[in-house]
């Protein structure tokens, strides 16, 4: 009954939506695709199907296929998105090795136009976009679905629970729920949703893998401040020329996290610093560089090398309110890692690694200045964070191991 009333709904609004698809240019990007897909030269035979709604999502999901293909040497999957932007930038990393498709419209002709004959190992639905087509037609098809990293913010919570009724039917199709937190698996369960097909994995958002182990060596002993924004400038300088008249012996570096800003970096630091650019400081032999005593980073991808010679390290785009940049990465390297209070985008791992002490929150120019004293003078303390970061690391390396394992397994049953 409630299939017939969605979809009797769903086809009374198509045509308003076609009018606003129209003018509006993100929906108008990929809507020829999303309602009447093109499958011609799509093999999906035995392909695991992915489906992540915009870039997010995407990531953890490029980060689940490579963790895959690498553990168990699977390497066909389909991966759909909402978005054309997202679409494009997953075809550009890929490179035809990955089917990348815009997700059809949760209409059931769409829907089967792109499944067509396929034998889809799973469909996994990363953290949780909801289409009660889409899934009822994959149960239809004995196609396993499962929802990893599964979350319900508080706003979607909230309308959810105004369709429970209708959710719990829904629900009924789902294969399994892996969760990311106690949380969010009672979020399912209040919704509807058995709770023998919920699982706590753990939150696989902030997983990287990290594909050197490198020398821990740190000839230079570094003191790194790292992905640095514009607004953040003034209180770097300040730290840096505060702990240069307090320590002797360290080289300060600053990393940006815009190129454009490397100019600045530089003049302001050579006009009271023996400074160099890293990409010159790489190339330089070791008398060259004795008497160096700042570092402007002006290179791309060299800040996990740089985090790995560090005795400690401090994540920017975080004393301003851009939302944090990656404080996981230090860890990697049992680097003991400082963050402004703005890291509205990782928040969980954020509490996590204060839990943990593994790292610390800074507020201003103040304290970042007194825990970076505190930390170069107090070695137990130092090593005491970097194992605890250690252990956040190998958490996370846990948790896509269940995740993928679980993955693994129905998708290899379904066969």
């Amino acid at each position: 009954m409630w299939k017939i009333v969605y979809n009797v709904l769903l086809h009374i609004l198509l045509p308003f939506f076609l009018v606003y698809s129209l003018t509006n240019r993100k929906i108008r990007q990929n809507l020829v695709e999303r309602l009447y897909p093109n499958t011609n030269n799509f093999s999906n035979k035995g392909a695991i199907w992915i489906h992540a709604a915009s870039v997010g999502e995407a990531v953890i999901a490029e980060t689940v296929v490579n963790y895959i293909r690498k553990r168990f040497g699977c390497s066909n999957f389909v991966i759909t998105t909402n978005t054309y932007y997202t679409r494009d930038m997953l075809r550009k990393k890929y490179n035809d090795t990955v089917s990348i498709h815009s997700l059809p419209f949760d209409l059931p002709f769409s829907l089967n136009q792109f499944i067509g004959k396929s034998t889809f190992k799973s469909l996994i639905i990363v953290e949780t976009e909801l289409w009660p087509n889409l899934i009822w037609m994959a149960k239809k098809r004995s196609i396993p679905v499962i929802i990893i990293n599964g979350r319900i913010s508080d706003k979607t919570y909230s309308t959810y629970q105004s369709f429970s009724f209708f959710l719990k039917h829904m629900l009924s199709d789902i294969s399994l729920v892996l969760a990311q937190s106690d949380l969010q698996a009672k979020r399912f369960k209040t919704l509807g949703m058995d709770s023998k097909k919920i699982t706590n994995t753990g939150n696989i958002k902030y997983y990287r893998e990290i594909e050197y182990k490198a020398n821990r060596q740190r000839e230079k002993m570094f003191i790194t401040f790292g992905s640095i924004k514009e607004r953040e400038l003034e209180v770097i300088f300040d730290v840096v020329d505060r702990l240069k008249r307090r320590f002797v012996g360290y080289v300060y570096v600053v990393a940006p996290r815009e190129m454009n800003l490397v100019n600045v970096i530089e003049s302001k630091l050579s006009a009271r610093f023996n400074t160099m650019r890293y990409s010159l400081y790489k190339r330089s032999d070791m008398e060259s560089i004795k008497s160096v005593e700042t570092i402007v980073v002006d290179t791309v991808g060299d800040l996990l090398d740089i985090y790995c010679k560090s005795l400690i390290a401090f994540v920017g785009g975080s004393l301003a309110p851009y939302g944090g940049q990656n404080i996981l990465e230090p860890l990697f390297f049992e680097t003991p890692v400082l963050f402004g209070p703005h890291v509205e985008n990782f928040k969980d791992i954020a509490e996590t690694i204060m839990k943990d002490n593994a790292g610390k929150m800074v507020k201003d120019s103040e304290e970042l200045f007194e825990n970076i004293s505190l930390i170069v003078e107090n070695h137990v303390l130092r090593e005491e964070m970097g194992r605890q970061g250690q252990k956040i690391i190998d958490a996370q390396k846990a948790v896509m191991e269940r995740t993928t394992d679980i993955i693994m397994g129905i998708s290899q049953k379904a066969l």
